[in-house]
């Protein structure tokens, strides 16, 4: 299993189950903007944790830069995965409502981007 699909897609799920479930309840109570809130501040915060396991720590970076070996944090795939996954998720909450179509589809491009990093190999 490629390092990427492992950082950016099960460790988010089952590091966040927690917060997932709450997001649930919220959502079923119709209280969008705080089950929106935890899933997507929470999903954040453990897929940028795993990254930065991915590269052993932050200050490895750092250091890289300064010794004049750059490091980067992020490739062109990663970048442009979550430009678009910001995009798709901006389209989908402006008008402040949701339905099962959109629920659908917003699911459906989850798995699309977990099926890109399981087949994309770590450079």
């Amino acid at each position: 299993i490629p390092i990427a699909f492992i950082s950016v897609i099960l460790l988010p799920i089952v590091g966040n189950a927690a917060e997932h479930a709450s997001a649930i309840v919220f959502g079923m109570k119709d209280k969008l903007d705080i089950s929106l809130g935890v899933v997507i501040g929470s999903s954040t915060q453990i897929a940028l944790f795993g990254i930065s396991i991915k590269y052993h720590i932050l200050f490895c970076v750092v250091a890289g830069w300064i010794m004049g070996r750059p490091m980067d944090l992020f490739q062109l795939f990663e970048t442009a995965t979550l430009l678009i996954t910001v995009l798709v998720v901006t389209f989908m909450l402006q008008e402040g409502t949701s339905n099962y179509f959109k629920g659908l589809m917003l699911i459906l491009c989850y798995l699309i981007v977990a099926a890109s990093f399981y087949v994309r190999m770590d450079p």
